[in-house]
């Protein structure tokens, strides 16, 4: 979506972002971020992301996961944080996440991928402690989830 709002939205009119959130507006209510049916990770494994998660997140997201506005986002509360479908958590800390740059941001903050530095495990387990914590209550991310989806995207 960088891309898209880079080279292409951030120019359009006000008419037609008016015609845009029209549009948007009359689509059908969506159902509520479907819930992690998975089971709870495993205590060691949420303190092993409990420690990753202060060593590599709460600077920028917050020791409760509060996030910092205009910069970075929320954890806590967070719908995506939630959903049954994990593939955009592992890719973003996997892969990292950059807002695009615009002629309002100029230099968006971005998040640093840790796919060289955290091994599958530790991805799961960080993972697994943010949908865990500050009642999410979602469930686990599996070492192996997070293999599958490597090798299916960051190869």
């Amino acid at each position: 979506m960088a891309q898209v709002v880079l080279h292409s939205t951030q120019y359009l009119r006000r008419e037609d972002l008016q015609a845009m959130d029209s549009y948007l507006q009359a689509l059908p209510a969506a159902g509520p971020a479907q819930q992690s049916v998975s089971a709870p990770a495993p205590a060691q494994i949420l303190a092993l992301g409990e420690r990753l998660y202060e060593r590599h997140c709460a600077n920028c997201h917050g020791l409760r996961g509060e996030g910092v506005a205009r910069a970075y986002p929320p954890l806590a509360a967070n719908r995506a944080v939630r959903m049954h479908n994990t593939a955009n958590l592992m890719q973003v800390v996997l892969r990292g996440g950059y807002a695009p740059a615009t002629a309002g941001n100029p230099r968006p903050f971005g998040m640093p991928p840790f796919q060289m530095l955290l091994s599958d495990a530790e991805v799961a387990a960080v993972i697994s402690y943010i949908r865990s914590a500050r009642g999410h209550q979602a469930g686990a991310v599996s070492e192996l989830d997070v293999a599958q989806h490597r090798a299916q995207v960051c190869n």
